[in-house]
């Protein structure tokens, strides 16, 4: 059985001729039962694919699909879909209750069947015994609660939530990740969630689509995008990197500032100008007799669980590095990495040239 519920092909929206496009040729898929993240920097697009998937705007090109039926005229209020928005949307002049209800009376429903379902909704948001509350006597999270059981009393197909975790601060907004994961566990429904937050799309997702500028430029697991970025704004943007330029040297060796490493990257010309990923917390701080490489500490911050160093390497490469000891400003120390910790980027490679590239890898292998 197709497990696909969402297909884009082709994809482009712009809301005037005088104006870019704000999508690009964007294509994709959404299985269902999945907790997708949309990642991005402010105007990449994501809030447009959520409109788009909505039924709020139409695209200018392409073809959207749902469950297998193109849905490009479709009313938004014809689709198996529910919007959960930044700011809640609730009817502050209506009770917990009655707010959760409005789209059951709007389908006069029996009043039997609207509180049954009423309840149901309340009770799988943990706010059951909250109906005759209002609204202004809510907190945020219960907020986001009601706009949700509001959203999945409808029984939608689809959940899209538009950063609804925005307005929240740090420690409310960290409990609700949580309850949202377990709340999509538990439907089963597919959820598509939009954010700008990296640690937030890692911590929810089962898969995260990273956007830029209006394209795709990633898609896959928190696992595959944290450890696999494709190219530098990937890199740059999910999580704390060190990005340094680097020359391949031949199949599992590269030079990164002056010095022959091990690595586990093949495939790529011999002296290829690459970009070097290393992430902080793979890097040990040693010795500087010890060290792979040499470098003078700059600065240093305390973050709580690590200290966060930044130093200059002899060939002037800043480096960041999280470490459980401290260092002295000032102080020379030693750089090691374990060959897994190199992460090799080809530059200006696209997603599907590096799907292609590892395909020949295998392919070649196979053969061998």
């Amino acid at each position: 059985m197709d497990q696909t519920i969402i297909r884009f092909e082709g994809v482009s929206k712009r809301y005037s001729d005088a104006e870019p496009a704000v999508l690009k040729n964007v294509s994709f898929e959404i299985e269902r039962g999945k907790f997708y993240t949309l990642l991005g920097p402010s105007g990449c697009g994501k809030t447009t694919i959520l409109r788009l998937i909505a039924g709020f705007i139409t695209p200018s090109e392409g073809q959207i699909y749902f469950n297998g039926k193109l849905i490009n005229n479709t009313p938004a209020n014809e689709r198996q879909v529910n919007t959960v928005f930044q700011d809640y949307a609730l009817f502050p002049h209506l009770n917990v209750f009655e707010n959760v209800a409005f789209g059951l009376r709007i389908k006069k429903m029996k009043e039997a069947t609207v509180r049954e379902k009423v309840s149901e909704a309340l009770k799988f948001v943990n706010l059951g015994g909250y109906e005759n509350r209002e609204i202004n006597e809510m907190s945020g999270g219960q907020r986001q609660r009601v706009a949700i059981a509001r959203a999945i009393v409808n029984e939608p197909e689809i959940l899209l939530l538009d950063e609804p975790l925005s307005a929240l601060d740090l420690k409310l907004r960290t409990e609700m990740q949580y309850e949202l994961r377990e709340l999509q566990r538990r439907l089963g429904i597919t959820f598509i969630f939009v954010t700008h937050d990296q640690e937030e799309a890692l911590a929810m997702s089962d898969e995260i689509f990273v956007l830029n500028e209006g394209v795709i430029q990633q898609s896959g697991t928190p696992i595959d995008i944290y450890d696999e970025p494709i190219n530098r704004f990937v890199a740059d943007f999910i999580g704390e990197s060190n990005i340094i330029k680097g020359k391949m040297i031949k199949d599992f060796e590269v030079e990164i500032s002056g010095h022959v490493f091990e690595c586990v990257d093949k495939g790529l010309n011999p002296n290829e100008i690459v970009d070097i990923v290393i992430r902080p917390e793979d890097i040990e701080m040693v010795s500087a007799e010890a060290g792979s490489l040499q470098a003078r500490v700059d600065s240093q911050l305390f973050r709580g669980v690590h200290y966060e160093i930044c130093c200059y390497d002899d060939n002037n490469n800043e480096w960041l590095v999280h470490s459980t000891r401290s260092a002295k400003v000032g102080e020379r120390i030693g750089l090691t990495f374990e060959p897994e910790a190199i992460h090799v980027m080809r530059l200006g490679e696209t997603e599907e040239e590096f799907d292609k590239r590892l395909e020949s890898y295998e392919e070649a292998s196979t053969e061998g």
